[in-house]
């Protein structure tokens, strides 16, 4: 009978899991899609540039099977048009699908990042949310994770990154503040 109550709650919790649906969240997605862009930077299927101009990572559920995930990539906004995108899609375990360069897009400016690139600052961000998610502070900006913005700023009277995570969940944002090398130096919640 003991065996049969560890099995029925195994089903259980199995059913619970696959109810829920995806195996990665929605953040989780946005910092995979970190990794695809150095990947198509790598293939010489995107310009280099596009990892020192990223400004934005935008992710949704699109739940159209194979596709999970749809992220959006953005550079820098130029002074006239659309930036440049990547569009990239995953399945609901994080496998990526497919990834493309969004027609229409113009080069934005760049900011010129003294240390690591642009999608170095914009995933180590990500990674705050992420590797914090059981505090139930963060956890919004995990499971309901809708975009991160990068720009400059100041902690502590010092220059530094900001990655900035909104989240469906919450209308506090969640600061990340990160040296130019990429170092996690502090955050904090803003209205």
């Amino acid at each position: 009978m003991k065996t049969y109550s560890i099995v029925l709650s195994s089903l259980i919790l199995s059913l619970g899991s696959l109810s829920h649906g995806a195996a990665v969240s929605l953040a989780k997605a946005a910092e995979l899609s970190a990794h695809r862009i150095d990947r198509m930077v790598a293939l010489g299927k995107l310009d280099a540039a596009f990892l020192k101009k990223a400004e934005k990572i935008e992710a949704a559920v699109q739940n159209q099977p194979p596709t999970f995930y749809h992220v959006v990539v953005s550079q820098t906004q130029p002074a006239q048009g659309a930036p440049l995108q990547v569009s990239i899609t995953f399945d609901q375990d994080g496998k990526p699908l497919a990834s493309q360069n969004i027609a229409g897009g113009v080069a934005g400016p760049d900011f010129a990042w003294p240390g690591v690139d642009a999608v170095t600052l914009l995933e180590n961000s990500l990674h705050y949310a992420l590797d914090n998610n059981a505090n139930p502070q963060v956890a919004p900006y995990d499971k309901g994770f809708t975009k991160v913005t990068l720009t400059k700023g100041t902690y502590k009277g010092q220059p530094v990154a900001r990655g900035q995570i909104f989240s469906s969940l919450t209308a506090q944002k969640l600061n990340v503040y990160l040296g130019f090398d990429g170092a996690l130096l502090g955050t904090e919640f803003v209205p």
